[in-house]
């Protein structure tokens, strides 16, 4: 799904959006917007690090099933009875990546 920034204050799924934030939406979800969202610029979800490795940003993160992140942290040599929800798991990732 196609990834727009808010330029207003929105709701989606139950939970505000505040302007400047990303928000996934349909391209004719956000044509009904109009110029509520902007077009977000085109970066993949990861980032190249110096060794020309792929880093993980926490937006890229996010975007991924708590099953995918518990399989990092478990790659990372993480401990998953410690690292309970999703904020502690992607700090972690983050951290030690």
């Amino acid at each position: 799904m196609p990834t727009f920034i808010a330029n207003n204050y929105l709701v989606k799924d139950g939970k505000v959006v505040s302007p400047g934030r990303e928000i996934e939406i349909t391209e004719e979800q956000a044509a009904r917007l109009g110029d509520k969202v902007k077009d977000a610029p085109s970066s993949s979800s990861n980032t190249e690090g110096d060794d020309g490795s792929n880093k993980h940003t926490e937006t890229s993160l996010k975007k991924l099933s708590a099953e995918e992140q518990k399989d990092l942290v478990a790659d990372l040599e993480g401990d998953l009875e410690e690292l309970t929800n999703e904020e502690k798991r992607i700090a972690y990732i983050l951290d030690k990546q």
